[in-house]
């Protein structure tokens, strides 16, 4: 087991724990709102399975299209109206926490622009999380017991057998931006980081690492987005920033 391993999950237990934190959601008043929903893909990054139903809800998603779908008028205003497939609720509603993490929407004009509230920013946020974020517990609990039930007929059905994929990365590729990713969480221990934030680009991390190593890059993009949400949210921004944006570039050059 890497060091890496040690942070990621791979049991039941994290995606129910990641279900609660999403219905706990809805009492988060707003100051502590882009901390709840960068703690959220944290989970997401750390749990294989949640990493597994994630990955095979966003396949083949068009996440502007659905977003522009769903927007409905309501009065002088609109709202949104989420999509009722699970699978398509699961990728609408992770897209969006993406947006909000890496602030490509800002949340406060977000919540303002489809969930504005006269009683303050905090019940408009309480809003957007029983309308988005509850469904996607209820979605991803679906998921995870369709998974499950998926992977035992599939074991019982088939001798086991190696798959091979097709790498999308040389192996020289593999070894050094494995080491890189290694040497972020050297950087950060070297600096003084926070125990929760070690944790935190631990979890990440391996993720990303385990991905690397295995030639699956379907979640390198939301993993390098969750990466780049916790280093920003640390003290250490200023010292892995730059690193972060070099890993991104290569991973770009192979057209990952």
């Amino acid at each position: 087991m890497t060091e890496f391993d040690r942070y990621v999950d791979g049991g039941d237990d994290a995606v129910y724990d990641f279900c609660d934190a999403c219905r706990a959601l809805s009492d988060v008043k707003f100051i502590m709102a882009e901390r709840s929903v960068s703690e959220l893909l944290v989970m997401i990054a750390t749990s294989s399975k949640l990493q597994a139903i994630v990955a095979n809800a966003c396949r083949g998603f068009d996440f502007p299209a659905a977003f522009a779908k769903a927007r409905v008028r309501s009065g002088g205003r609109y709202t949104l109206l989420p999509p009722s497939a699970p699978r398509d609720l699961i990728a609408f509603a992770v897209n969006l926490l993406y947006a909000f993490d890496t602030h490509s929407v800002p949340l406060g004009e977000f919540l303002d622009e489809y969930y504005y509230s006269g009683n303050g920013v905090s019940f408009a946020f309480a809003a957007f999380a029983k309308n988005i974020v509850t469904p996607l517990a209820d979605c991803v609990e679906k998921e995870l017991r369709a998974f499950s039930s998926a992977a035992r007929e599939e074991r019982a059905a088939e001798p086991e057998t190696v798959s091979e994929v097709e790498p999308l990365l040389p192996d020289e590729a593999v070894a050094d931006i494995v080491n890189r990713i290694a040497d972020l969480c050297d950087i950060a221990e070297q600096s003084g980081a926070t125990k929760r934030e070690l944790e935190d680009l631990y979890g990440v991390a391996g993720s990303l690492a385990d991905c690397v190593n295995k030639r699956d890059v379907r979640m390198v993009r939301p993993l390098m987005t969750g990466l780049r949400g916790v280093v920003s949210a640390s003290r250490q921004a200023a010292a892995l920033g730059e690193k972060v944006d070099e890993l991104d570039e290569t991973f770009r050059h192979f057209g990952v």
